[in-house]
Parts: structure tokens; sequence; C-alpha cells
């Protein structure tokens, strides 16, 4: 079951299942499907769509103002997820996972991986 993540942003901790929806919006009009309130995302942002003959999701700017990102790169047309992909819209970041474990450790290494989710501590030495 595919599943959104939302690793950091206001909503930081919350999960979204995409089980059985074949249009999915997020932003932050009340109307969307996900609701994410942060100020740099647009009333209607970003689609996830399923494509049932390819069995797989694919997300779609919607024409927001501040873009989306796919692993680091800014997309302009319909760009096909896979598992662990890192989206990022606004000052919000989600990863895309087709594990239905919750919060499986796959999906924090994923968002790792592209040099994010990393805090450096510093000591009061």
């Amino acid at each position: 079951m595919a599943t959104l993540y939302v690793v950091k942003g206001p909503a930081a901790g919350a999960k979204f299942s995409l089980e059985g929806h074949q249009l999915v919006m997020i932003g932050r009009d009340a109307g969307c499907t996900i609701q994410i309130v942060d100020p740099q995302l647009s009333r209607n942002h970003l689609q996830i769509k399923y494509v049932k003959e390819e069995n797989r999701h694919e997300a779609i700017d919607f024409n927001s103002k501040n873009g989306v990102l796919v692993n680091e790169k800014k997309i302009t047309a319909a760009t096909p997820l896979s598992d662990r992909d890192v989206i990022t819209l606004g000052d919000t970041t989600l990863v895309y996972s087709t594990d239905n474990a919750p919060l499986a450790q796959h999906v924090l290494d994923g968002f790792k991986r592209y040099g994010q989710g990393h805090v450096r501590t510093q000591t009061g030495d």
C-alpha cells in the first residue's frame, strides 16, 4: 500500500495512505485530499495520480507558485514515483513509500540518502 510520510514541515510526523485513491490533491486548501498548512504551498499545489495500467503513482505539479521537487529535481510534467522518492513542496518534505509498515526504516533511509535529515550536533565545550 503506497503511503506518503511527512518528514519535514508543519505536518512532520503525519502519514497518508494513498490506497483507494485515484487522484490525491495536496495543498493548503481545506478542500484538498491532504491539507498541509504550509504558507509556502499553493492552495492546490501537487497531485498524486494512480496510473492503473502501469500500477504506479505519479506526481504532477498543479501549476504551483513555488514548484515541486522530486529527488531535488524540479518537475515540469507528470513524474513517475518510486519507493523512497523524496518530494519537496514549500517547507514540506514528503517521502513516498510502497511499504505499509508504520514509518518503515527504509523510508527514513531514503530521506537521508539525499543528504537531508542529517543534523550536526554541537557541544558546548
